[in-house]
């Protein structure tokens, strides 16, 4: 694996596993936002077990690349599905929610980039 790609894999994975620990303790600033998306607690306990996953999919697969592989692509598709529930609250044409918004867009594409990364070295 190159050193781009495993980097890459272990700082997505650390911001993956201390996201997910905040959803799974439902802290209220986490909570709050999503509340405010329509995501209920049981929804957001379910988000944060899923990128607790992937960032232990990521990390593990430091040794097995397709595990790597395979937790960046499931963690790309749950961003892009966070960008449409705030699509949905229109939080990219209210300057309020914005940095919201556009967190998970940003999130998408490292992860993507990611992915691109572990396939063009395996």
């Amino acid at each position: 694996m190159s050193f781009a790609a495993s980097t890459l894999s272990a700082l997505v994975a650390l911001v993956f596993l201390l996201a997910g620990a905040q959803k799974v303790l439902l802290r209220n600033p986490v909570t709050a936002n999503l509340l405010r998306l329509g995501v209920g607690s049981t929804m957001t306990r379910s988000i944060g077990t899923l990128e607790i996953v992937g960032a232990f999919g990521l990390a593990a697969g430091l040794r097995l690349r397709p595990l790597a592989i395979t937790a960046a692509a499931g963690l790309t598709l749950l961003l892009i599905g966070a960008v449409g529930f705030h699509l949905r609250a229109r939080d990219f044409t209210h300057r309020r929610h914005r940095s919201h918004a556009v967190a998970p867009v940003v999130l998408a594409v490292v992860t993507g980039t990611t992915m691109a990364l572990l396939l063009a070295t395996s």
